[in-house]
Formats: C-alpha cells, structure tokens, sequence
C-alpha cells in the first residue's frame, strides 16, 4: 500500500492558498498501486491510478497527491494528470522538490492547473496562467497559481452549468 498523502504541513499549506472554489477537505487516501507500476520505467502510469481513485461526492472534486514518479504511455513523464471534466485528478510532487525550497509553490501551481482540468478547462495560452502548458519543471515558476482572466470566465460557466438548477 501507498499513502498518497504528503507532510500534513506542506498539504495544508497547499490547501490554504487554493483559490476559490477549491479549498475543502483534506483526507488520507491509500491505494494499493502494483497494477499501475510499469517496472521498466520505473513509474506509476497516471492514467491507471485516475481509474484507481474513487468518485468524488457530487459537486466535489478530488486531487490525490503522491511522491511517485508519474508517466503517461505517450510521455516520459507528467506532473499530474485529470480526466478534463471527470472532476478527479492525481499530481506528483516527485519531480517537484528540487530545490526543496521551490516545491510548495510548484505544487501549489500545479494543483491548481491539474483542478482546473478536472472541472474541464483546456490549457490555456497565457504563459503565466496556472492552465498554461508546463512541459518542464521549471517552467511552473513562470506561472501564478492562479487563472486569467478567460480561464476564470470559463471556470465560473463551467460551475455554473454543473450546479443543479
């Protein structure tokens, strides 16, 4: 079994600067990920630990938080990866934390960019918007955690059309 969660610190950390709609509940989760584990690589398929994650409540989304190294079978490697719409997620700090003092602003940064995909936004064209593409690590720096000004209007439609009427 895997424990999915980082230090409470740094998770909580995280959690308290989510912009808005995301701050919420922060739970232990353990997943056992052997059938997500590609030995050649040495990597937990992302893809396989989405299907692992159990179906947030309605109107919830879930982002787990893991230390494995994380691929998609197209890639070398991902930050984190969400199912655009399916409002659950998963992000690695794996290859975040060096140098250590960087990592709870990229993790802060990417989990908003993972959250938004999971609501259903696109990645976005502004290079310091949280859903611009990041293709390496430090490129995270040059974003903010946070949307532009297009990103936040799609998120607020987005939310909008989900809430039941």
């Amino acid at each position: 079994m895997l424990q999915l969660a980082p230090a409470p610190e740094l998770l909580e950390a995280v959690r308290a600067h989510l912009p808005r709609p995301y701050r919420g509940e922060l739970d232990d989760l353990e997943l056992d990920l052997a059938a997500c584990r590609d030995i050649h690589r040495g990597e937990v398929d992302a893809t396989c630990l989405l299907e692992l994650l159990p179906p947030p409540p309605a109107g919830s989304t879930t982002l787990a938080l893991t230390g494995v190294d994380l691929f998609l079978p197209a890639l070398t490697h991902v930050f984190g990866a969400s199912r655009l719409g399916e409002r659950r997620g998963v992000l690695s700090w794996h290859r975040l934390q060096d140098p250590p003092r960087l990592l709870q602003q990229r993790l802060l940064v990417e989990a908003v960019h993972e959250l938004g995909h999971s609501v259903g936004l696109i990645h976005c064209p502004v290079s310091d918007c949280a859903m611009h593409r990041t293709l390496w690590v430090e490129s995270i720096e040059l974003k903010r955690p946070d949307y532009c000004p297009g990103c936040r209007e799609t998120l607020e439609r987005l939310l909008d059309d989900a809430t039941p009427t």
